[in-house]
């Protein structure tokens, strides 16, 4: 499971920020995720839940944020953004295409109760 692993990871570093700065309580995460990671949000909402459990993240609020897929194409010079993970310029239709963005994973926001 995809979600698992990914959230497992958000939920570690957030533990170890609480440790070394020493929070009380996490009231709310926000991370962001590119398109090509192809996730569940609500699943990864419903994970966090059950990791954080006993922890000073328990009862955060745990929201993600998809980001799309952004593509630069060689052939006609244009920068477009897809629905889909699909390597093809979303104007001109091309695979002489880069990756712009799409595989981000990174917590944007953090609100906590420091103690």
């Amino acid at each position: 499971m995809y979600e698992f692993s990914l959230t497992h990871s958000v939920n570690n570093a957030v533990q170890d920020l609480c440790r070394q700065v020493g929070w009380n309580k996490v009231r709310r995460i926000l991370i962001k995720i590119g398109g090509m990671r192809k996730v569940n949000p609500e699943l990864m909402a419903f994970i966090f839940a059950a990791l954080s459990k006993d922890t000073p993240a328990e009862g955060a609020i745990f929201s993600v944020m998809m980001l799309p897929v952004t593509i630069y194409c060689y052939s006609c010079k244009r920068t477009g953004t897809r629905e889909d993970s699909e390597f093809m310029c979303p104007s001109c239709g091309s695979r002489n295409v880069k990756l712009i963005s799409g595989l981000e994973l990174a917590i944007e926001v953090l609100e906590v109760e420091s103690g």
